[in-house]
Formats: C-alpha cells, structure tokens, sequence
C-alpha cells in the first residue's frame, strides 16, 4: 500500500487498535495491506472473507487513501449486505474512538461521517437506472414486478397473440417458455435482432456444406432438430417484443431487465463510468463467481480498464459457484485479472485465503480430494490452493456409506442423528443440518427423524402462502367472495377453525345439493321408456349447470333441518357461519389490509399461532400483512387470483423472516445451505442419480438464448453436414461436462458446511443400464476409494428393492389430534362462558379474542428479558426526538412499523411549510416521514397561521438556506434530515429555525424536542466547520421564538442516542 506520508498503519496495528482478538493471518495481512488498485481474492469456504473485506476498508480509510463515503461495497443478498455494512461501520467507530489517529488528520476528518455504500447488485443496478435511465430512454421509475405478475401479464399477451406459432402447446407451455426466453435474452444482453443474425448463421452454416450420402433427407435427423429449435426460437421474439412492449405500457420491469438496462446503459455511455468512479474510490465484490454476464458488463464497463486511484477488489471462491442454472458463471472470476487491469495495464494481482477457520482437518482433507480431482481434468494452473485447516482445529468424524434402499439410508441417518442428539451435553445447543439435492427428498426423511424422535424442520419446502396460519386465513377471505369454492370451505370446515367430522360433512353436502335443486340421488331406471328416462336424466344434470352451483360456504348460511347434524358439530358450524356473516357484512367494503386484519381477529388466528409457540411467533402473518399492504391489484378477487398464481410461479411467496432454530435438525437444498454452517452435516443422497448433468444448450432448448460463447466449432477441413452434426454433439457434450462440474462443486459446498461431524450416504439403483444405472455419486466412490478407513457401510445392488407387496397406507380425515392441555382449556372456556350475560350470536368470540390476544402478547413479552430489536443504521431528526421521549415505543414500532394515522393538523402543517418554501422560492422537498406539524398538537388554521407569520420578525428576513439537507454520523447510526431555515446573522454566526405550527411542548416533551435542534446545529457546525451555530424553534401563532441555552454537542448527542437504546425490559434496541 502507499504509505501516508504522516503515518502509515500496519494491519496488525489496526487489529490491536480495534481490539480484536487475533492478528491477521499473513494472508490476510497482504489483502488489508494491499496496494490502492485491483485485485482478486480467491478465498475458500470458510475462510474469513468478509471480515478481510471489512479490514480491507478499515485500512485505506485510516492510511487516509479514502473517505467512508467512497466505499462501494456489493453483494447478493440484503441479510450479506447488512452484515458487511455493519461490520465496515462498527470497525471504524470502533477506530474513531480508538484515539489512534491524530487530531486534524484527513483519516479523523474522514471517519467523523461514516456512510459507505453497501447494497445488492439488484439495488445498485436499479440506482443507476433511476438515475441514468432517460439517456436509453427507459422508464426511471418503473416498478419492478414479481414473477407472478410477469406471468400474468405474458399469460395475456400470449392468449391475445395472433401471429403465426409452430407449436400445438397450451397457452400455459408457450407463456413459460416466452418467459424462459425472455430472461436469458436479458442475462446475455441480446436482443431480437441479435438472434435472427445467430439463426441465420447457424442455418447458412449446415446448407453450405455438402448433404451426407448416408442421410435420407437433407439433414440428418438430430441436426433437423437443431435446425428446428433456431426456427421456433424465431417465432418467439415477436412474443418476446410484445411482451416488453405489454410491461413498458404498464410501467413495470423484472431484476433482470433492470440489470440488461444497467450494463447497457454503463456500456454504451461512459458517462456513468466516470461519475462513479469519481464518487466512489474503493468497490467491493462480494461473491463474484456467482455473478452473471450481464453484471460482469456493468461493472467491467463502470470500473474496469486502466484506472488511476480505484480500488477495485474482487472476493470469490471458484469450488463455490453453483448458480450457473440462473446465469452465474465462475469464469467471471477468472477474467477479472484482465477486465479490471492495473494502471499500467497488466493484469490485476491475485491473492488467496486459504485457512479455513470452520472446517475439521478430516473434513478439509476430503474437500481437497473433491476439488483436486475437479482441478486435475481442466488444463492451465489450478484457480485455487488446497485449504489448511486452522492451528487449533480438531480431526473431526466422517463417515461415508451406501444402502441398498433409500429407506435403509434415511433410517441410519436418524439413527446417528439422535445419538448425536441424545449425547448432547445439558444446556448446550445441538445443532444439525441433512442436505439433499431437491426438496422432494426432504419430507421422506423429516419422517425418518419423526420416527426416531429427533426434533427437525424443513426450510424452504413451500412458501408464504403455505404455511397453515396463512392457508387458513386465505381460505377464509376466499369464501367471503366465492362461497362455491370447494377446497377453501374444507379447509375451514375440517380445519382448526371449525374442525367437523366427516359426518357432519358430509350432512353439510347433503344440503348444498339440496339448495342447488338436486336430489339425494340420481333417478333410478325401473322399466319404461329408456329415452324418456334419459331424457329425465339430462334435465337433472343441466339443472345443475354453472348458473346454479352452491358451495358448502352456501349451505353452511343456510343450514336446513338442524337433526341432520350431531349437536357439537352444529354449534360449530353457526359459529363460523355468523363469522363469516359478519365479515361480508362489515368487512368487505373495507381495504385489503382491514379485511385480512378483521379475519385473523374474528378467527383468532395470530392468538394461536402466538399461543402454539411456533417459531418466529407472528413472523409470516406480518409477512402476508406487508405483501397485502403493497399490492397492486384490484380488489379482493384479484388479490385471490394473483395468490393461486402465486403459488405455482413464485413458490407461494418469500417466507418472513423466522430467527434460527436451536436443538433441532435442519433439512435443506445444497443450494440454500450455501454461507451456513452447523456442527453436525448429514449430505444425503449422494448417488449419480442426484447429482446427474444433462446438457442444456440453445441447440435443443428454445428458451435458452444463444450467448457470445454459444458458436459451433466447425472443423476447417469439415466437408459435410455430418461433421456439423459430430461438432454440435461435441458442443453438448462439453455444456454437459460443465454441468457435472457444477454438480461437483455443490458437492463440495455441501462438505464444507460441517463444523465437526460429516455424514455422507447414498442408495439404491434402478433397472436401467449404462450411464444411466444408478449407483454411488462419482465423488463419492472416489472418497470411499481414498479412505476405506471412513466407510461405515457399503452396499450396491445389483437391482432395486422392490416395495412390500400389499402395503396399505391407512390415513384418517379429518386429521386433527387435540392437546390435552388444549382440551383441559377448552372447557374451562366453557364453564366460564354460563356464567355470562346473554349475548348475540358472533359477540362472545370477539370479546374473548381480544382479552385473549392482549393476555398472550403481554405473557411473551413478558416471558422474555429482552427482544431485540436491530437499531436503524439510518434515522432521521425526527427519530432521535421519538427515541429520547419514549424508547420501549420507538423499539416496538422498529420491530413491527405502522404508519402513523394521517391526521388533518399534520397536513396544515405541511401546507404552511410549503407556502413559506414558496414564499422564500423554494421548490417543497419534504419526505414523507419528515411531514412537518406531524407531531404538533391541533390548534389554529392555515390562514391564520399564515397572518401570524406575517406579523412577525420573520416576514422581513430572507434565509440563505431553505430546506437544508444534511448527513452526518452520531453514535453507530447515519442521522439524516432537512432544516426549514438556516439565516446568516450579521456577526456571521448561523441560526437555524424550525418553524413550530403547533403549541409549545412542556416539561420532558420539551427536553425531548431539543434533540432536534441539537442535531440541526451539530450537522451545520460540521458541514461548513463552523463554531457558532445557534438554533431555535419558532411557534408561529404564538410569535414566541424558543432558543435554548446549552443544546448537548456531538460526544454529548451520542451519549444520549446511547442511552436511549437502554430501554425497559421486554424491548432493547442493539
């Protein structure tokens, strides 16, 4: 690195300054202390990347090479930046307290205002098209879409398609392929006319040369196919411009498009290229074997080349990229070296990590083996180093085996599993994964462990619109609007809500068909005339056509003759009956929000989810709550219609966030266990069936579009069609070896995961020869080979094990096994409620459910010291107000926000800050949450708020700034905001004024309101490095001007920001 001419800290410097308990490793040491240029770091799974990458910006900002607000620092996924962003900035308060720089120095100026930039790919993309999008032109503000939304809107342009289309697919095919198409066009930046020139080239390639004399037709019959797909493909783009010509009307756009417009925009304007260089200095890449073609453009095209002074670093793990099915490609990595070359324009330096600080010596020896024998079948010098375990760590246990059933594998896979349980010391956390290759492998064994007794739980297997509280409530809101909806009524009537018997289901039946007009039963043909009978029979039936159809919601508002139903389960179904009465009643006519908000009180849904302890508590209906809160839609029905839509297209929605969950095992994808760890890994079904490659190219895939690598090799010595045939099969082949090669790597992923133990098994065969006969994954035999000493068991069939002949599954329905406690409750509810007063029907379960809710709300909070609730990195004025006069509410609004109820006295507010920007000629810049009079209590009118202001002082005097923004940082957190007014005094001393449409707040109110202008005068006094800095509330109807005397300064703003977050026990801000 550079030195600074002043002083120039070491990394081990750093480190000890910052209180860390280990000195970088001498690798490490060279990425921290590394030169201010490019430079790719190749780290291993469990190597301590983000912590290098975070020590890396600790470094340049304290050598004084950079300001935090140069830094650039880009990842995949919101938790990874989060975590990157809070490291980056606990590390350099941690050094701004550290008393290690010296006063004045451009590094102490520099971390007076901690904000660097860490965010997704996706979000930085959609920056840069916010902001550059009109040069294209593109819509800058165009809202991105979901996957079902997408669906729908190609569902339509495609029913609505009247050009020529060579397929006799349903509507639903061609719109999944449309799609395929139209994403991979967006990851290999192609556009239509890009496709018809590779078509023509392919095609003119096969019909210049000669016809094969063995073949009968013109081409031979693979290479027809071929030929076939490129036509096809053809007839898809006029789909394809329709489509993107359908969501452009519409202002919406996808991540992808998003990210194909963002590289175009970087390439063909270099514009962009400059601006962000110049604003940010040092760029981090996270994970950079998983990005895709088109984020290799935008980011070689807006930092790339040879460039003076930018830091551009690069952190990845070739044996990690397992993303190629969704466009990633690990050869990003290695051309990094050339896209972002050094000054003088050789390639950019490489450095490695190759301590795995997770991982046992056994388990990294196995690891190594996979990754060796990957490495050994590609040409050139290996990517990456073997890994070395850390000094201190332990063998670790691995066992390897294979079954002769995937029952006989599940089975001992728990059996180890609750050993490892049962042996876990009192008071310690066990924690375990099983990782499978797709989720239909994770229900057979969570049943495995079910039946030996481990605790376990599925993750990812189905999403938000899966889970049984969800479910129910949907169901509910379903048969509000369509009562003939079968399978909703079921789930209510079966389910927890209402939980009948299959008796009394089917009495209910019975009645529906009564109401439609149909008899118990079909006419009977006894004698007579056979078409007068038939023609009875086709009166029945069109009797009971569409027009006419009732559902069970219907029969259960009109429930006839009440004998017909068992006295339990006719109590039942009047109550949900005079539920779901009451909500068509009062509830429809209301929003979204409310509908859902007035089904899960009537039903007291989030009183038993809370009362279940599941965990997460109320995470996911928060979650539906949010989604429900911004959709776009209309009404009830499409929300319901976009929900079934949603189910197929977007596996029923991204889940909320549930915390981990101690003393249970895990089951997973590979793919979702990617960057966790546990103590004990189970890697099941390692067989070849699993882990298969088959080739996917644009030759036998209309969707795939053809890349700038996607060209047929044609021999120059090629003389007929039969050689383009052999170079198109080798061209397969190859995209094949790439596949097994990423199979290969998920494997290795799936190892490393293990912080102790490791499992790994496989099992079973099937009836097929060759390639296809199933058997031990290759890797798999390959460790058994290296390590006999590691095999537990090892048995190939020859043939698969047949089932039992004769089993029977039994199952009961419906399937509802209550508590004990549950039932116990429940009749102490029963006892209690004769003693009531008479009720209505439908008024006894609302009264019960709100006692019941506050008393369950009130026991978790209770139950728990504390709940953490993450501290906002960004707050605003009007946050550190809030935090210091009620901490417990500021918290609680953190952990679940609700907008605060618009107001009328909040708007006059905002509309007499408006008329005085107008008056001062200045455009109104007011944010949403920094709505001026918001917290002002009621008092006069605009008018007269506009005569008060005229008659004082402040008519007559004209501020040098109106609406002020400013930035700075207090404490751990980034303060942002705006001033009304800041005036010049004749002294040359600055007065802030924040003008008050409200009465003047009293005794803590008014301590707490300070805060306010404390902040306005500390950001102003470090903006413009100024002393005298006074600020002032101005209450405009009473003309009184309050100026306190001694508003805390910046040690003394953060001590308070500090002492806010200590709140009282049940909340506690970190």
């Amino acid at each position: 690195m550079p030195k600074n001419p002043a002083q120039h800290f070491s990394p081990e410097e750093l480190a000890a300054a910052l209180g860390k308990p280990f000195p970088p490793t001498p690798e490490q040491a060279a990425v921290i202390d590394g030169p201010l240029g490019p430079k790719l770091v190749v780290a291993g799974a469990g190597a301590g990347k983000t912590e290098t990458m975070a020590s890396r910006v600790v470094s340049l900002v304290a050598n004084g090479l950079v300001r935090p607000e140069q830094v650039l620092g880009l990842t995949f996924t919101r938790k990874a930046a989060q975590q990157l962003e809070q490291r980056i900035r606990r590390q350099l308060l941690t050094l701004r307290s550290s008393g290690i720089l010296a006063p004045g120095s451009p590094a102490a100026k520099a971390v007076e205002n901690i904000a660097p930039n860490v965010s997704t790919y996706d979000s930085y993309a959609g920056d840069l098209v916010r902001e550059y999008g009109l040069l294209m032109p593109v819509e800058p503000n165009a809202r991105i879409i979901t996957e079902a939304e997408r669906y729908a809107i190609a569902h339509e342009v495609v029913s609505n398609y009247t050009g020529s289309l060579s397929t006799d697919n349903a509507v639903a095919t061609v719109t999944a392929t449309l799609l395929k198409l139209a994403e991979t066009m967006d990851g290999e930046l192609k556009d239509p006319q890009d496709l018809y020139e590779h078509e023509d080239i392919f095609r003119k390639t096969a019909e210049d040369l000669e016809k094969s004399n063995r073949t009968k037709g013109e081409f031979g019959k693979d290479l027809q196919k071929y030929l076939d797909t490129q036509r096809l493909r053809l007839e898809y783009l006029p789909l394809v411009e329709a489509l993107k010509k359908e969501q452009a009307e519409r202002g919406v756009i996808t991540f992808g498009e998003q990210m194909s417009i963002a590289a175009t925009l970087a390439k063909n304007f270099p514009l962009l290229g400059e601006q962000q260089s110049a604003r940010y200095r040092v760029i981090m890449l996270d994970e950079y074997q998983d990005t895709s073609h088109a984020q290799r453009i935008l980011l070689r095209s807006l930092f790339g080349g040879e460039r003076e002074g930018l830091s551009v670093t690069a952190v990845g793990d070739p044996m990690q990229s397992i993303y190629g099915w969704r466009g990633a490609t690990a050869e990003n990595l290695e051309a990094f070296v050339t896209d972002f070359p050094q000054p003088d324009g050789t390639p950019a330096p490489k450095d490695q990590l190759t301590t795995s600080w997770r991982n046992p010596s056994t388990v990294l020896g196995l690891a190594n083996d996979v990754a060796s024998e990957l490495f050994s079948s590609s040409p050139g010098e290996r990517p990456v180093d073997e890994l070395s375990p850390k000094p201190t760590a332990p063998a670790g246990t691995v066992e390897l085996g294979y079954f002769t059933s995937e029952d006989e594998e599940r089975a001992f896979i728990a059996e180890h599993l609750r050993q490892l349980y049962e042996s876990t010391p009192e008071g310690e956390d066990f924690s375990a994964a099983v990782l499978v290759r797709t989720n239909r492998q994770s229900p057979l064994i969570a049943a495995a462990l079910d039946e030996a007794g481990v605790p376990n739980e599925i993750f990812g297997l189905g999403g938000l619109l899966w889970q049984p509280e969800i479910q129910d409530l949907v169901a509910v809101a379903t048969l509000l609007v369509r009562p003939q909806d079968s399978a909703a009524a079921l789930r209510v009537l079966t389910g927890p809500m209402c939980g009948l018997g299959i008796a009394d289901i089917q009495a209910l039946h019975s009645r529906q068909r009564n109401l439609a007009g149909a008899t118990e039963g079909r006419t009977r043909w006894e004698g007579g005339d056979p078409l007068e009978h038939l023609a009875i029979q086709v009166e029945e039936i069109t009797a009971e056509g569409p027009d006419q159809v009732l559902g069970l919601a219907d029969a259960l508002a009109d429930l006839g003759e009440r004998d017909r139903y068992s006295a339990e389960g006719l109590e039942r179904m009047e109550e949900v009956s005079s539920k779901l009465r009451y909500l068509r009643t009062y509830s429809l006519g209301k929003s979204l929000n409310d509908i859902f908000a007035d089904i899960e009180l009537l039903f007291g849904l989030r009183t038993e989810v809370l009362a279940s302890g599941k965990p997460g508590g109320a995470t996911h209906l928060d979650a539906f709550a949010d989604f429900v809160a911004g959709f776009h839609g209309d009404g009830l029905a499409g929300l319901l219609d976009y929900l079934e839509l949603a189910k197929e297209k977007e596996d029923g929605l991204e889940l909320g966030e549930v915390p981990l969950v101690r003393n249970r095992v895990q089951i997973m994808t590979v793919h979702k266990a990617k960057g966790l760890e546990w103590e004990h890994v189970c890697v099941a079904h390692a067989d070849s069936s699993s882990y298969k490659a088959q080739a996917e190219t644009f030759l036998t895939k209309i969707e795939k579009a053809p890349g700038d690598e996607d060209v047929i090799d044609v021999p120059e010595d090629a003389v007929t069609r039969t050689d383009f045939d052999k170079a198109c099969t080798a061209f397969k082949e190859q995209n094949r070896e790439f596949q097994a090669e990423e199979a290969a790597r998920l494997f290795y992923v799936a190892m490393t995961r293990t912080e102790s133990t490791l499992t790994v098994t496989g099992s079973g065969t099937n009836r097929m020869k060759g390639k296809n006969k199933k058997g031990p994954y290759s890797y798999l035999q390959l460790l058994a080979d290296k390590h006999p000493d590691l095999v537990v068991h090892w048995e190939v069939p020859e043939v698969p094990e047949e089932e039992a002949e004769g089993a029977v599954n039994e199952a009961s329905f419906p399937s509802l096994t209550p508590q004990a406690e549950a039932l116990k409750a429940a009749d102490a509810v029963r006892a209690a409620m004769e003693d009531l007063p008479a009720l209505r029907d439908g008024e006894v379960f609302g009264l019960w459910e709100q006692e019941a809710s506050a008393l369950i709300e009130e026991h978790k909070a209770l139950q728990a010291p504390v709940v953490d609730v993450e501290l906002p990195g960004e707050l605003t004025a009007s946050d550190m107000v809030a935090m210091s006069a009620d901490p417990t509410q500021f918290a609680r609004r953190q952990r679940r926000p609700i907008p605060f109820k618009p107001n009328s006295y909040a708007k006059r507010g905002t509309a007499f800050h408006a008329w005085l920007e107008d008056r001062f000629g200045s455009p109104a810049l007011l944010g949403e949450d920094e709505l001026p009079g918001s917290h002002d209590e009621p008092d006069h009118d605009l008018e007269s708020l506009k005569e008060s202001f005229l008659a004082s002082e402040w008519a007559q005097r004209t501020p040098a700034y109106v609406e002020a923004p400013f930035e700075i940082t207090i404490g751990d957190s980034v303060v942002r905001g705006r001033m009304d007014a800041v005036f010049q005094q004749p002294d040359g001393s600055w007065l802030i004024v924040d003008w008050k449409t409200g009465r003047r707040p009293q005794g803590a109110a008014l301590a707490s309101a300070q805060i306010q202008l404390a902040v306005y005068a500390e950001a102003w006094r470090r903006i413009h490095g100024v002393e005298t800095v006074r600020a002032a509330f101005f209450y405009v109807h009473e003309n009184y001007l309050l100026e306190p005397d001694d508003l805390p300064t910046g040690a003394r703003l953060a001590e308070l920001l500090s002492s806010a977050v200590s709140t009282p026990p049940g909340l506690s801000l970190r």
